[in-house]
């Protein structure tokens, strides 16, 4: 698929055409859709390699909303249904410093050793497993997104966002799914006002957003990915050819991905955001976007 010329040992692998699709990935789906009978079209497509760009992208877009005052961490929260529980932090970048100095990823210095543990016992087990993380961004401003298009909801645009990212099946927006099993009383945040600060919320339940739009407070976005589908535990398939039965290959294949895919996804929302900041503020000059923002942020006190 490559714009390079092919050398001889390439072409005869070439010939060796993948009729065998793998549960969980988009090989038989993808190679019925656009008719494909050679499924490493749709194996090499569909590859989570394509988030390296997105991740390129989503620094760059770090680098726009750290000018206007706002800034963007990840962390893991859960792998192989070990969770963490000592996860509180002083502010964005204290998250962002503890984050990065764990191997996984994760805040509790405690549950990152089991979760470490979890991810060997998986390679060893030839199996997977997946988990959850979350992106916090802070300090932005009031009003990003819009409560008047569906398609301009800030919070929808985030949901879509991350569920585009390969293995992921769920995400959550403050307390998500949570808010079903309470009161109103315990799942609204109470509106409070000061001269420092302007209004803000007494919780932040709702993750950072009212009606599809920032309210000021910090934005928690939560990630579920599922256990990486490639085992070398292999699971039941059917050649797409012979429709005989046989057992998946592996082609590559991490016990755990969710660490990096913790980096992934806080670039992704950071990418979000920052498409949001630049349709509210537009501006050719860095200098005239940060004016407008604080402009607003100090007419948001005021109002």
């Amino acid at each position: 698929m490559g714009a390079e010329p092919i050398t001889e040992q390439e072409e005869q692998k070439m010939k060796r055409r993948l009729t065998r699709p793998r549960p969980g990935h988009a090989d038989l789906n993808g190679a019925i859709k656009y008719g494909h009978r050679d499924m490493r079209n749709v194996l090499e497509r569909s590859s989570a390699r394509e988030t390296t760009v997105r991740v390129a992208c989503g620094a760059l877009a770090k680098v726009l909303l750290k000018a206007v005052g706002i800034e963007v961490a990840g962390h893991v929260r859960e792998i192989g249904g070990i969770k963490a529980t000592d996860i509180d932090y002083t502010s964005v970048l204290d998250l962002k410093k503890r984050s990065e100095a764990s191997e996984v990823r994760c805040l509790d210095k405690e549950a990152s050793e089991l979760m470490k543990k979890a991810i060997d016992q998986a390679k060893q087990d030839g199996d997977s497993i997946g988990g959850v993380v979350e992106v916090v961004v802070e300090g932005a401003p009031i009003g990003l997104g819009s409560h008047v298009h569906y398609d301009r909801k800030l919070d929808g645009k985030i949901a879509a966002a991350v569920m585009s990212i390969n293995a992921f099946k769920g995400v959550e927006i403050g307390i998500g799914f949570e808010a079903a099993r309470l009161p109103g009383s315990q799942v609204h945040d109470e509106i409070e006002w000061n001269e420092d600060d302007g209004y803000t919320r007494k919780t932040n339940r709702l993750g950072g957003f009212e009606g599809g739009m920032t309210n000021g407070m910090p934005i928690v976005v939560k990630g579920v990915m599922k256990p990486i589908p490639t085992l070398y535990k292999p699971l039941q398939s059917v050649d797409i050819d012979t429709k005989e039965p046989f057992a998946a290959g592996v082609e590559r294949s991490d016990s755990c991905a969710v660490p990096a895919a913790s980096v992934v996804c806080e670039n992704v929302v950071a990418w979000e955001v920052a498409n949001a900041v630049m349709q509210t503020f537009g501006s050719d000059q860095l200098a005239v976007l940060q004016a407008a923002v604080k402009q607003h942020n100090n007419a948001a006190k005021e109002f």
